[in-house]
C-alpha cells in the first residue's frame, strides 16, 4: 500500500533527483526517492550486523596471540596453495 508523503529537499537533493531523471535511469521521483530510501535501510542493517559482530567479538574472550607465519602455513596445507 502505497501512502503519499510530502517532502522538502535541498537545492542540491532537488538537482540530483532531476540529473537522474534526465539520465533515465529512473522514471518517476517517487523511484529516486525509494531507491534512496531502498539503500538508506541496507546502509542501516549493515551496520547493525557489525555492530552485533563486534559485540559478539567482545564476548568471546580475551585475545590470544597467532603466530602469523604458523597460521598460513596450516592455511596453505589445508586449502591447497
Amino acid at each position: 500500500m502505497n501512502k503519499p508523503v510530502q517532502v522538502t529537499v535541498s537545492d542540491q537533493a532537488a538537482s540530483f533527483v532531476s540529473r537522474e531523471l534526465e539520465s533515465g535511469r529512473f522514471e518517476t521521483v517517487d523511484e529516486v526517492v525509494e531507491a534512496g530510501l531502498r539503500m538508506l535501510e541496507e546502509e542501516q542493517m549493515k551496520i547493525e550486523r557489525l555492530r552485533d559482530l563486534l559485540v559478539e567479538g567482545e564476548n568471546s574472550g580475551p585475545a590470544r596471540y597467532v603466530d602469523q607465519d604458523e597460521f598460513l602455513s596450516r592455511m596453505r596445507e589445508k586449502h591447497g596453495r
